[in-house]
């Protein structure tokens, strides 16, 4: 038995880093390809453009930058439109759009003289599509597209028509193609691309979840069980778990939902997403009214937060800055404010163009809905109203029942008006047994008896109050001097009418308080 030839062993390697490209093993591709640029022609231009594809799919501009030293060997014509391509590609993803047309621009005349050519522009033309914000899910480019013999680039184009959809507020067409791309079987010996399956995964089962949509979630729970996931694409499974984790509190499975959440906290894949996790659960235990364990998790929140340089956070990890002002606002009006300020300072850049946060007004809405409770809990309730009137009125058009339901919810809070507990509730109510719609009932009652000139962070003291909190607990947990806090439980008792800790306890519980 003779030894390979050199020819054998770089066609054999070439194609050991393109599954292990497509199962996102991103270090054993790299290893493979260490030294590409040395093979014989035409290996070396295939391997330089597999070794750049992998390095984007980290860093684009380390792509791009390693294009850049290679550009010499580009001499064939399969070769130059190749790099056309992934320049074009990588460009978008660093939001220079107008680098990427050109580059497109270049690729676009030697289409017809490379394989499947006119397929594979069309789906980067697909691609550009969405991140110019031109949402047609018909545009002839689509159907090209889907005629590519690579499995992997027709699941990628199921999954950008999805996102076309929902450029035009038709969700339920983009949970549908979404579920078509995590149907598409491999072909040829190449598993479908295990990135684009996981960033499908993470999309659906958020989407669906917002939306109330069971099947949705089904499918994207039966894909995230039989994924082989790995470490390069933990940010999808982190997220994929924490909807999921979503899904099942409002569906009143909250054993099943705080495991999920212990799972996703469990593989946080960075600092800010760490934060995230235990946001999670504080909101949680605040919903469910456990103070006790939210001010634990948010207590832990803010303590790493702390290290986080939310200027270099990417992604969805920046929202995380709305959600730390959401869980502050009825605590600590100042850190609220503090959290909520530095998100519309760091504004959306470096946010993931796939999600189109830059102009999806779901993202306004989050950020209306955090500054209408700061400005609740600060006693400017004209402000108030309007921010979250906004963002209700954007999630109820989105059909995004969860955020509708708290957005509503507070508004009923803020108004005092039953018909916004209504639409609260009506929105809760489309996932079966949640708890939320009960909750939101409850507290409503309980909060009637409430005197009307309390603050929101002192009905939170009075809360505490009746419940053994010392005042020196009071200020660990509000993040008051013992002085602040000693003058706002004066003017609790004062509002109730009493003198000491045992009749405000009485008087809680003639007003059905407790």
């Amino acid at each position: 038995m003779h030894g390979r030839t050199e020819l054998e062993t770089v066609v054999e390697t070439l194609r050991d880093a393109r599954i292990a490209l497509r199962s996102a093993w991103y270090d054993t591709a790299l290893q493979l390809m260490h030294g590409c640029e040395d093979w014989s022609e035409p290996y070396a231009e295939r391997g330089v453009l597999l070794k750049a594809e992998t390095l984007g799919r980290r860093d684009p501009v380390e792509a791009l930058a390693y294009l850049a030293s290679v550009d010499d060997l580009f001499t064939s014509v399969e070769g130059r439109f190749g790099r056309d391509l992934e320049c074009g590609r990588f460009h978008a993803a660093v939001r220079d759009m107008e680098s990427a047309a050109s580059h497109y621009a270049s690729a676009r005349p030697l289409a017809e003289r490379v394989p499947n050519g006119l397929a594979t522009i069309a789906y980067h033309d697909v691609r550009m599509r969405w991140f110019r914000r031109d949402c047609n899910p018909h545009a002839p480019e689509v159907a090209v597209a889907m005629t590519h013999p690579d499995r992997s680039i027709v699941a990628a184009t199921y999954a950008h028509r999805g996102w076309l959809h929902a450029g035009r507020g038709d969700y339920r067409a983009q949970i549908a193609d979404f579920r078509t791309t995590l149907a598409c079987e491999p072909a040829g010996g190449e598993p479908i691309d295990v990135a684009t399956l996981a960033f499908t995964i993470h999309a659906l089962a958020r989407i669906a979840f917002e939306t109330a949509d069971a099947d949705g979630i089904q499918a994207a729970q039966i894909a995230s069980e039989t994924l082989a996931w790995t470490p390069d694409v933990d940010v999808s499974r982190f997220e994929t778990l924490r909807a999921l984790g979503w899904d099942a509190f409002m569906r009143g499975e909250s054993g099943r939902a705080q495991w999920t959440f212990k799972d996703a906290r469990t593989i946080a894949p960075s600092a800010a997403w760490r934060v995230m996790a235990h946001c999670d659960r504080a909101y949680v235990a605040r919903i469910a009214g456990n103070d006790v364990w939210a001010i634990e998790e948010l207590t832990e929140a803010d303590r790493l937060a702390r290290d986080v340089r939310w200027e270099s956070t990417f992604g969805e990890e920046r929202q995380t800055l709305v959600v730390l002002a959401l869980l502050h606002a009825q605590l600590d009006a100042a850190r609220a404010q503090h959290y909520a300020s530095a998100y519309s300072r760091l504004g959306v850049e470096n946010v993931n163009p796939a999600f189109a946060i830059a102009s999806d007004r779901r993202a306004v809405a989050a950020a209306r809905y955090a500054q209408g409770v700061i400005d609740h809990t600060l006693g400017r309730t004209a402000a108030a109203i309007a921010a979250l009137t906004e963002a209700y009125g954007i999630y109820d058009g989105a059909n995004h029942h969860f955020r509708a339901t708290l957005c509503a919810a507070a508004l009923a809070e803020v108004t005092g008006e039953a018909r916004w507990l209504r639409l609260s509730v009506e929105h809760a109510a489309r996932y079966p047994d949640c708890p939320l719609a009960r909750i939101t009932v409850d507290r409503s009652n309980r909060d009637d008896g409430m005197p009307p000139q309390l603050s929101a962070l002192q009905r939170q003291i009075a809360r505490a109050l009746w419940n053994g909190a010392s005042p020196a607990e009071l200020s660990r947990r509000f993040s008051r001097s013992v002085y602040t806090i000693e003058r706002q439980v004066a003017e609790v008792y004062l509002a109730f009418g009493v003198a000491t800790r045992a009749e405000l306890l009485r008087a809680a519980r003639s007003r059905a308080l407790t």
